[in-house]
């Protein structure tokens, strides 16, 4: 499995997919540009750049400028749903003791080993909810867990839709009207938002007791 992730990302490299991922402006031409084939195209490279451990963000503000915010925020969360799923799916798949025997000493797999055993859904929902292990990897890791895999591509679809919104809203907002005052107002209102989101989780996982660093006991 290593090969394989490993295999991805030279290609990657090798084909510029990393500049284009993370360059809004190209990114943004090419699928408006695309007509019809650029909600795929789009799509496609979400699924690509998760898979390869790739940010999605610049993905995401594309999405909001060329799609606006209502159809930017589906596309984003079907790609994101969908790129989620594949890596989870690689994971269980390619073989665990593998995974495990290159990965398995690292401190983001075995903290969310441990944060399953001990609290289950609980744990995937707040450590999807509170960015303390990055995202991709995540994906990977829970894979090689206990968790089933429509509970799993559930929670992580219904945990990321408020991000995908907010940020598909801004992008749009900003291509659409530039830095307005109600732009910074509603951006406010949006890092208010996500905030209060976050600290929620915080507090659930006090009353519930899960401990969120996955420290051995």
């Amino acid at each position: 499995m290593v090969a394989v992730i490993s295999l991805l990302v030279i290609l990657t490299h090798t084909f510029g997919l990393t500049d284009l991922v993370t360059n809004v402006r190209h990114l943004q031409t090419l699928v408006r540009e695309s007509g019809t084939p650029g909600y795929a195209i789009y799509i496609a490279l979400f699924i690509l750049a998760t898979v390869c451990l790739l940010p999605g963000s610049a993905l995401v503000l594309v999405g909001g400028i060329v799609f606006g915010p209502w159809l930017g925020t589906l596309l984003s969360l079907i790609a994101a749903t969908l790129a989620s799923a594949i890596s989870f799916l690689l994971a269980r798949w390619l073989g665990r003791s593998l995974l495990v025997k290159y990965v398995g000493h690292t401190t983001t797999f075995q903290a969310i080993e441990r944060g399953i055993a001990r609290s289950g859904i609980d744990f995937l929902i707040l450590t999807r909810l509170i960015p303390l292990f990055p995202y991709n990897i995540q994906n990977y890791a829970y894979g090689l867990t206990a968790i089933p895999f429509w509970p799993y591509t559930l929670i992580s679809a219904l945990t990321t839709l408020p991000g995908i919104f907010i940020y598909t809203l801004m992008a749009s907002e900003l291509a659409a009207h530039g830095l307005t005052l109600a732009f910074i107002l509603k951006l406010s209102l949006a890092g208010l938002a996500l905030f209060a989101l976050v600290q929620a989780a915080r507090r659930y996982a006090r009353h519930k007791r899960v401990d969120l660093s996955g420290e051995q006991r």
